[in-house]
């Protein structure tokens, strides 16, 4: 079929029936797709049924699934893939840095500045400090003893008080989403959907898919025994079935 006779075709049909057409490739459910094409939900499983009954609906969905590229061993190898696949597959495993947030004792932290006031002084005294740089080490210092006397009348007060410090870094593991793979999987059908939401990355897995069993079916991988493509208990079986006998005519010529 040439791109002129395609587009004559999708063009003879209805805006329902071209909405009905893309969205019954995608999951093979009729009474979904005839909801999603703007039938209520009363009517959308006699509206999929008198669609699929449709010689132009039965051409166009054959054109769609032409042009998807998406062969038999394509779709055992891709049902295999998303049979096989779980989200656990799309985090990578990375060692960072992380300062935890540890308690302290506050006789610790005075014994701490007792340490750094004697070596700041030591240094001070070897260093041979300009008389700017000797009166910020006094006033730093000074800093140093008002903080250890406050220290020290507290735990006068409370033998047990302490403080919440940063501690001393250290590598953790920690579990990143592979963003890139579950983009390229998304667009190769892998997963059903990868956005992003209020929260960050939000990932929908496939956990059964009913679109490509239904197209393994089509391309004869096995048997559509007693098939119930609705989802509300009642089946198309028939309709699908001559769906199926449109398809093979359509193939034929």
């Amino acid at each position: 079929m040439t791109d002129k006779q395609q587009s004559d075709l999708e063009e003879a049909l209805t805006e329902k029936q071209r909405r009905f057409c893309h969205e019954y490739v995608v999951h093979f459910n009729g009474t979904k797709a005839a909801i999603a094409a703007g039938y209520s939900k009363e009517t959308a499983r006699v509206q999929a049924s008198q669609m699929l009954s449709n010689v132009k609906v039965a051409e166009f969905v054959k054109q769609l699934l032409q042009e998807s590229n998406l062969g038999a061993e394509e779709t055992k190898k891709l049902i295999s893939d998303i049979a096989k696949s779980s989200l656990n597959d799309y985090f990578v495993i990375k060692q960072v840095e992380y300062t935890p947030r540890v308690k302290k004792p506050l006789a610790q932290m005075i014994q701490e500045l007792v340490d750094e006031i004697e070596f700041e002084d030591e240094y001070a005294d070897k260093a041979g400090l300009s008389e700017d740089a000797f009166n910020d080490h006094w006033a730093m210092q000074e800093a140093r003893k008002l903080k250890k006397l406050r220290y020290e009348l507290e735990l006068k007060r409370n033998p047990k008080a302490y403080r919440i410090v940063f501690g001393e870094n250290i590598l953790v593991d920690q579990a990143e989403l592979d963003l890139v793979k579950l983009t390229q999987d998304k667009e190769s059908g892998k997963i059903k959907s990868f956005s992003y939401g209020q929260f960050g990355p939000k990932v929908e897995m496939y956990a059964a898919d009913a679109a490509l069993t239904n197209i393994a079916k089509i391309h004869g991988l096995y048997a559509p025994e007693r098939a119930d493509i609705t989802t509300q208990g009642q089946s198309l079986n028939k309709g699908f079935a001559f769906f199926l006998q449109k398809v093979n005519q359509v193939t034929e010529e």
